[in-house]
């Protein structure tokens, strides 16, 4: 009986310190007004402005303008709660040396990335979905239920290459810079993919070298909107695998340094 009993109880002590882990940095990250609001507020402050108050009679008339700005938007606050969730604590832990303190607790040694990762994305759903609410609201996508819950569950699934690219930026950066090297990753790729305005065709040949293009691309596919894909799913979805296994890799690797 005891042995029944420990038995089913090894599998929960095994997970609890993964769970403990993934609440505290949870919690540490919504209870720190500098990285909440900012990550929460900006990305729906800029589409209300842009989709409903300057250009709202074009998105009115036009649902494929209104889809455009939807997925942009919706991509930013996605994948910029990632990166910024996961760069600067990484690199100030390093800085600290409370990795070296982790590594001397008894507690599984991936728990604490893992943490990290699981954050980010929590932090991108969580950014999103006043996004959703207000395009469900508005009505001017014209997208059906099915397809707003395809186009989320890619938008929060690409929360993680992103998460990745946090992670490798922390782990070579200082604790101050961190954050200015991930500007200079992240924000470029934004704008030169073309989330925000369709591009001039004569920058059209660098789009693709962006993550953020090819998470686009996924997402229109989800939601079935033809008129802003221009490259397979198949493509879309190994660069994003390859990105973030080379990012993951480069973490890994600098971590294992120590330094």
């Amino acid at each position: 009986m005891n042995t029944l009993t420990h038995a089913h109880a090894a599998p929960v002590r095994r997970a609890s310190p993964y769970a403990v882990e993934m609440r505290l940095e949870l919690v540490r990250l919504l209870r720190t007004p500098a990285f909440a609001l900012p990550m929460f507020l900006l990305p729906v402050a800029l589409y209300a402005l842009f989709a409903f108050a300057v250009a709202g009679e074009m998105t009115a008339r036009d649902p494929d303008a209104a889809r455009f700005m939807f997925a942009g938007f919706s991509q930013l606050a996605v994948t910029m709660s990632a990166v910024f969730a996961t760069c600067p604590s990484l690199a100030l832990e390093r800085e600290q040396g409370l990795l070296t303190l982790k590594r001397a607790q008894p507690a599984p040694p991936g728990a604490w990335l893992l943490a990290k990762i699981v954050a980010g994305v929590v932090c991108g759903l969580l950014a999103y979905l006043p996004l959703l609410l207000l395009t469900a609201a508005g009505g001017q996508t014209q997208l059906s239920p099915a397809q707003l819950a395809a186009m989320s569950a890619v938008l929060v699934a690409g929360a993680i290459p992103f998460c990745a690219l946090g992670l490798m930026v922390g782990s070579l950066a200082s604790g101050s810079a961190a954050p200015a090297y991930a500007n200079l990753l992240y924000l470029p790729g934004m704008y030169l993919s073309g989330l925000f305005f369709p591009l001039p065709a004569s920058l059209h040949f660098q789009a693709p070298f962006w993550p953020q293009f090819h998470l686009n691309q996924l997402v229109f596919a989800a939601g079935g909107v033809a008129k802003f894909r221009w490259i397979s799913v198949e493509m879309a979805f190994a660069v994003l695998l390859g990105f973030t296994v080379l990012c993951s890799g480069v973490t890994l690797w600098r971590l294992r340094r120590r330094g």
